[in-house]
């Protein structure tokens, strides 16, 4: 006949399993939290990339048609918006002009970058496409009218101040939704908006994440 105290050693006790359950509630929120990281990060890499492919498409561009040109000295800036849809649009210049073609905006000109890199995908920063839950849930009105790229050009010889948005370099693109030029537009189907940057600090609410551009 086996005794009671036998059978008790073969489980565990009351304040083994509540150990067992803490340890593997911390090892769960540890867990979360660097998926949350890892997460944001790859986020982040993937808006510099398309940052960065922007920026190529519109060398393409130049390349084919004509190049973009600023008076060194002159503190020249030129700056253009593009759509999530890939469609380029709100010119700014100061002391300096873009090539009338790039501006023009009718049919089919407006799409000129665009055409150059084959992919709408690359207009829609990532954390855009995560407050939508995906870059397919982002509604074609949204698209047509929302902008997350801001895409710049300097004079040699501007100042560290002046460039900043695009990290120094004399020529580059923004994100605007957490990078230095975020307008705290908030990006996501309506009535569960999610807030962008205010360009000071990225997702993570550090400066360390920002998108794109130095403070």
């Amino acid at each position: 006949m086996v005794s009671m105290s036998r059978l008790r050693s073969k489980g565990f006790t009351l304040i083994e399993i509540l150990v067992v359950i803490v340890i593997i509630g911390i090892l769960a929120t540890m867990g979360i939290g660097k998926y949350a990281q890892f997460s944001r990060d790859a986020r982040k890499s993937g808006c510099v990339n398309n940052q960065n492919t922007i920026d190529k498409g519109i060398g393409m561009w130049e390349s084919k048609y004509v190049a973009f040109n600023l008076k060194a000295n002159n503190n020249g800036t030129l700056t253009c918006l593009f759509y999530m849809n890939g469609k380029k649009h709100t010119f700014t210049e100061s002391n300096g002009k873009f090539p009338g073609r790039y501006k023009a905006t009718s049919t089919g000109k407006d799409d000129e970058v665009y055409n150059q890199i084959q992919d709408e995908t690359v207009f829609v920063c990532p954390e855009s496409a995560n407050s939508y839950s995906g870059i397919d849930n982002i509604p074609k009105a949204d698209k047509d009218a929302t902008s997350d790229y801001k895409w710049h050009i300097f004079a040699r010889g501007s100042s560290a101040t002046a460039t900043k948005p695009t990290g120094g370099r004399l020529r580059g693109t923004g994100c605007m939704v957490w990078g230095t030029v975020a307008n705290s537009q908030s990006r996501g189907p309506s009535g569960e908006e999610i807030e962008a940057g205010d360009g000071q600090v990225g997702p993570s609410g550090t400066d360390e994440d920002l998108h794109s551009g130095l403070l």
